[in-house]
């Protein structure tokens, strides 16, 4: 979670603070365009270079990517916010914006090896709130100097020097770490090989892919069209980072509700989609700008988990780590192609209004039965053997990599056959296997094996009592 909040922390005042020099810069509904359109367009596109970098980057490559984005982070933030030019400015940032991205998704690859099925929610939104509510207090002194001018620089700067330097000393970053004492797993590392695949016996069927693409896509294109966070009510005097603090709290309650329970997750997703018919129908009415901001952001919090989250349960379910970013990436194309939606079609409100009542109900339908795919409870009967698997692993808080070392445990494999497999040392598969089997209460791999066959064929035992 510290990872998360220091990360976006720190890109979220870059970006302010960039947003910033373009209003004193002018440009009017120019800088709507390149903010909210191009500059989302272009993280997603730092988060495709992640996606793919998934297939086939090394573990031990994760430190020097961070630490590289990081420096080329800091180099391009500082140009853009020392410009003059309106033109130079706004590109430096969106280049600024490609390696945002790509630090977001070092960060969600954390997130999905780290922490376990019932916590990720919380690491991802507690983490966003913790940064959130940090950039509302550097936003208090001197009436939010520190985000204008050389206060933004010097942030920039010593923010970068702090992340860089605590990256080099993390543990988070040693493939070779062992958490004795934490009962979560042993990260799995920032890496994909042939192996994986592989050993990934159970591949995600390409129509529930395809539902779950469609549905983040949709819903964040839909949230998106009925309030842009128009620049001119920046240039009015509106200061953004306090407008943003209901979504710190919206970020809390969306990761507790989601780890929680899925399904009230997506409902609550669901019923924030509401929200933009709200706004199409109250812009034009004398309501403070402030007001329209902190609710549209505190909204938005249930969108933003939910689209993270699931996208990290499909990679968990399919050992796909090259999907865990992808749900931040199309919801960022979702959150460009709404807010291009809403500027084109600004002057025309019944077209847009219908557009946005079409999207809406076909969002609805996919994100119901995408939980019906992905959470809706079946009889034991009725289960697959992926099926079991999956939900074996999710009674069990099993992490992604600890996913990979049960699979290849219950296939018999030694500790140094897993190793050389998945391109490890043979202490990280030592500290994988004692996490599994303390995780799934068994004392070596006999009586693992025997768990799982229960699980598999609980008609064998009629006094079986394992929970799936």
């Amino acid at each position: 979670m510290f990872w998360v909040a220091a990360c976006f922390a720190l890109t979220s005042v870059v970006y302010l603070a960039w947003v910033y020099r373009l209003v004193d810069l002018g440009g009017g509904k120019a800088i709507d365009w390149a903010t909210l359109v191009l500059g989302y367009l272009c993280q997603a596109a730092g988060l495709f270079l992640v996606c793919h970098a998934g297939r086939t980057m090394s573990e031990s490559s994760l430190r020097q990517w961070f630490l590289i984005m990081l420096l080329l982070f800091s180099v391009l933030s500082i140009a853009a916010l020392m410009g003059d030019n309106f033109t130079g400015t706004m590109i430096l940032g969106l280049l600024m914006n490609i390696a945002f991205g790509v630090i977001a998704g070092i960060y969600l690859f954390g997130i999905a090896d780290t922490g376990s099925a019932t916590h990720s929610s919380l690491l991802f939104g507690g983490g966003y709130a913790l940064g959130t509510f940090a950039v509302g207090l550097l936003a208090i002194p001197g009436n939010g100097t520190l985000l204008r001018g050389i206060g933004a620089l010097l942030f920039c700067l010593i923010g970068c020097l702090c992340l860089a330097a605590a990256a080099h000393r993390s543990r988070f970053f040693d493939a070779d770490v062992q958490e004795e004492k934490n009962q979560l797993s042993c990260p799995a590392r920032f890496g994909h090989s042939q192996a994986k695949k592989e050993t990934a016996a159970f591949p995600l069927p390409e129509k529930v892919l395809a539902l779950a693409c469609a549905a983040v896509l949709l819903a964040s294109m839909v949230k998106n069209v009925g309030f842009t966070f128009p620049s001119s009510d920046i240039a009015d005097g509106l200061r953004p980072e306090l407008s943003r603090l209901p979504y710190g709290i919206g970020l809390i309650a969306a990761g507790l509700i989601n780890d929680r329970n899925r399904k009230n997750g997506i409902i609550c997703t669901i019923t924030a989609l509401v929200i933009p018919f709200i706004m199409l129908n109250v812009q034009s009415e004398p309501v403070p700008r402030t007001l329209l901001w902190g609710l549209d952001y505190l909204f938005f919090s249930f969108f933003s988990v939910t689209r993270v989250i699931l996208f990290i349960d499909l990679a968990r379910k399919s050992q796909r780590r090259e999907l865990i970013p992808l749900g931040l990436l199309l919801g960022r194309v979702g959150d460009a192609a709404g807010t291009a939606l809403g500027l084109l079609l600004a002057d025309r409100r019944l077209l847009l209004i219908l557009t946005t009542a079409v999207c809406f109900i076909v969002v609805v339908f996919l994100l119901f039965r995408l939980y019906q795919k992905l959470y809706e409870p079946q009889s034991i009967e009725r289960k697959s053997e992926r099926e079991v698997y999956e939900a074996f692993c999710m009674h069990h808080d099993l992490s992604l990599r600890e996913q990979e070392i049960l699979r290849m445990m219950l296939d018999n494999h030694t500790n140094t056959e897993i190793a050389e497999g998945l391109f490890i040392s043979v202490n990280t598969v030592k500290c994988h296997v004692r996490n599994v089997l303390q995780k799934t209460g068994c004392r070596n791999r006999v009586e693992l094996q025997k768990k799982y066959k229960l699980a598999l064929y609980p008609h064998l035992s009629e006094t079986s009592s394992v929970e799936i």
